[in-house]
Formats: structure tokens, sequence, C-alpha cells
């Protein structure tokens, strides 16, 4: 699911802090990490309301290196998941330390998560019948060659 200033910021060609080639990741990356980052926070959200920071940590679970992960990224995609109005968030209300943002997913985010989840599906079984096609090339017209490549 692609928001509408989402695609905006796409069209421009993703340029802002980090987007060219210099920076942690790089350009085309970081716009692929960007795409699946947001379903994955929204995943945690799921869950229960998180601070960045928490959500960050947690993002091992869906294979991200924390050691290369930007956090800026994280709080873009929070930023602009709450402009699109599939997060909101509010300032907590610890005592200790300074105030952090506390983000719940939204009842619009919720409908968007599961659309990014169908599409993630859809997309993961094309993939699964390339490669399943490629195999079968690969093997015809090398037959010395082991079944899983």
């Amino acid at each position: 699911m692609q928001s509408e200033g989402r695609g905006r910021k796409a069209a421009k060609g993703g340029q802002g802090r980090g987007a060219g080639t210099g920076g942690r990741g790089g350009g085309r990356r970081r716009r692929r990490v960007m795409h699946f980052l947001q379903p994955c926070l929204l995943t945690m959200l799921e869950r229960g309301e998180a601070h960045g920071y928490n959500l960050l940590n947690g993002l091992d679970e869906f294979g991200f290196d924390p050691d290369q992960l930007d956090p800026s990224l994280v709080y873009r995609a929070l930023r602009e998941m709450e402009a699109d109005g599939l997060v909101s968030s509010k300032w907590g209300d610890e005592s200790l330390g300074p105030q952090r943002r506390v983000y719940r997913i939204t009842d619009d985010g919720e409908l968007a998560r599961g659309l990014w989840i169908e599409d993630l599906r859809r997309t993961r079984e094309e993939i699964d019948l390339l490669l399943s096609a490629g195999q079968k090339d690969i093997k015809s017209h090398s037959p010395e060659l082991p079944d899983e490549l």
C-alpha cells in the first residue's frame, strides 16, 4: 500500500538526508528499507504502545541489523506514518529522564498493515514462482548441478 504522501516523495526520487550514494545504506537500499520498515513498525505497534527507541531495538526480529540500521530511518518512518494517519503519538508521562514520544497504531494503521501483509504474501508467492522457474531453467541447462542451489 502506498499513501499519497509517500508517493510524492518517491516521485521526487526519495531525495533527502542520506538519500544519495553517501550515508548509511545508500539511496536505493534506504528506500527499500523504508518500505519494509513501516509494516514492521506497525506489526510491533499492534502488540501495544511503544517508544521509538523500543521499536528500533525490536526490529532485529524482522532481520534488521541494529548495527547497520540508521536510527533516523525509524524516526522518519514514524513521522511519515503519523502524517499519513497510520500511527499517533503523545508525550510519555515518565518522571525520570527526558520526555519521549509514545506511539500507537490507529485504525487506519491496522488496515494498512493488513494490506501490506497481504501484498507481501503475494510478492513472496511471485518470488517463489520465479525462483522455481529459474532453478528449472538452470537445471535443464546444467543437469550435473545439485537440485538445490
